[in-house]
């Protein structure tokens, strides 16, 4: 079947929300994002799907907990006879190939960032770096074999565990609070950026030295926040919006056509 003859729904189930989109002719359209915590989820997931064409398949790729995952298993199963498939990461997909001993211990959204990035920059080594609920960054050469991965902590993941692990806010009261600018929490903010934005100036350079990578791609929440950071030092990116359903959408695409 083509990619174009079939309704086709995507699912990104992330750590904080989840992002559905159709799949046409190989691109997701029609985006929507909804927060776990909204009280009307389950609700308004199943009227923005019933809203759409009805789908044959739905194509669901999850780093989220088993709770929420089965919130939407619930809302997916009033579709029947939709057919899901719940994707595990691969050894190989779409000119990626994932050098991890055990393939589907690499995060699935990181996966799917380097298709989304391989098919914005085919041929080319670059660097894709997540800004999400943790900051990962992953090295694809220019054959498409995934080189090398880190993952650390975001820059409000840094804050948090300074404030848990430190007596700061004994002395400094509001050092932690988001609207505050006193010297202490400006202190705090610029060290957890100046550390998130080394490690990707750091982590590229490498890239570029190892495997000739000229293209840093950021995607997740803060990137547009990172990127501003980077430019300062000179250091330009691209950014992928909504990466892990652009690359979900690349790899459904070939299932589609070669199921």
């Amino acid at each position: 079947m083509s990619a174009g003859a079939a309704e086709n729904w995507l699912f990104d189930l992330g750590n904080s929300r989840v992002k559905v989109a159709r799949l046409v002719y190989g691109a997701p359209v029609d985006m929507l994002a909804l927060d776990w915590d909204r009280p009307d989820f389950a609700a308004a997931l199943h009227d923005s799907l019933h809203a759409w064409p009805r789908a044959d398949w739905a194509w669901v790729a999850s780093v989220a907990s088993a709770a929420r995952a089965a919130r939407v298993r619930e809302v997916l199963a009033m579709f029947a006879p939709l057919r899901v498939e719940w994707l595990r990461t691969p050894r190989e997909a779409a000119g990626v190939t994932n050098r991890y001993a055990r393939p589907e211990r690499l995060g699935i959204d990181r996966f799917l960032a380097m298709l989304a990035a391989r098919a914005r920059t085919p041929g080319a080594a670059c660097v894709v770096v997540g800004c999400g609920t943790a900051l990962t960054l992953d090295a694809l050469a220019a054959d498409g074999t995934h080189a090398e991965g880190l993952i650390a902590l975001s820059p409000t993941g840094m804050l948090q565990a300074l404030d848990g692990a430190t007596a700061i806010a004994d002395t400094n009261p509001d050092a932690f609070k988001a609207q505050t600018v006193d010297d202490t929490a400006a202190a705090l903010k610029a060290g957890c950026w100046a550390s998130a934005g080394a490690l990707v100036e750091w982590f590229a350079a490498r890239a570029q030295t190892r495997l000739d990578a000229q293209r840093i791609w950021l995607h997740g929440g803060w990137a547009g926040r990172l990127a501003e950071w980077l430019a300062h030092d000179g250091t330009h990116v691209g950014i992928l919006e909504h990466a892990v359903l652009r690359g979900l959408a690349v790899w459904a695409a070939q299932l589609c056509e070669h199921p």
